[in-house]
């Protein structure tokens, strides 16, 4: 008795139909990857704009603190585009210091040397705004700034503030 022989391999339904799930896993898969990178970038935005703006205010409020007077023609008060410039003693040496808005960035220069930029590129400052405080007895500086960075989808702007006397005004 001779018996039929018994089919190996797929057919070619079958080979569709498992194409077919292997490209909609695929895309399931895809889609999944593409919103965890956004939820990630998110997650990393938030704090790393954070960490500048603070940088930038923390070195700013150090760096007033160590001043003695503020050069009031160089620098640029109550505009979004503001800028400091004060002169600062450093081990007995005075160093003209200034730190200012150019381009979405801020800059500093010691000396009148070479600008450093102190906010990363990727992040666009919206306003470095400086308020002059005087007194009889001294004078001091608030900071405001603004930085905008790529989050939820769009646009985040967040603010930051700070304020420094400068305390060789008052000594």
């Amino acid at each position: 008795m001779q018996t039929k022989p018994t089919k190996k391999g797929f057919t070619l339904l079958e080979l569709l139909i498992y194409v077919a799930g292997m490209l909609a896993l695929g895309a399931v898969m895809i889609a999944l990857i593409v919103q965890f990178y956004g939820l990630y970038k998110e997650i990393v935005s938030i704090p790393r704009s954070d960490r500048a703006a603070l940088l930038v205010i923390d070195r700013l409020t150090k760096d007033l603190r160590a001043g003695d007077d503020v050069d009031l023609i160089e620098s640029d008060f109550l505009t979004t585009n503001g800028a400091i410039e004060f002169a600062s003693l450093d081990n007995g040496d005075t160093t003209t210091k200034r730190y200012f808005l150019e381009n979405g960035t801020v800059k500093y220069q010691e000396n009148g040397g070479t600008e450093q930029i102190i906010t990363p590129k990727d992040l666009y400052v919206s306003n470095f705004n400086l308020a002059l405080v005087s007194t009889d007895v001294s004078k001091a500086v608030r900071i405001t700034m603004e930085i905008q960075f790529q989050a939820n989808g769009g646009t985040t702007t967040k603010a930051y503030s700070g304020f420094a006397i400068l305390r060789e005004s008052y000594e």
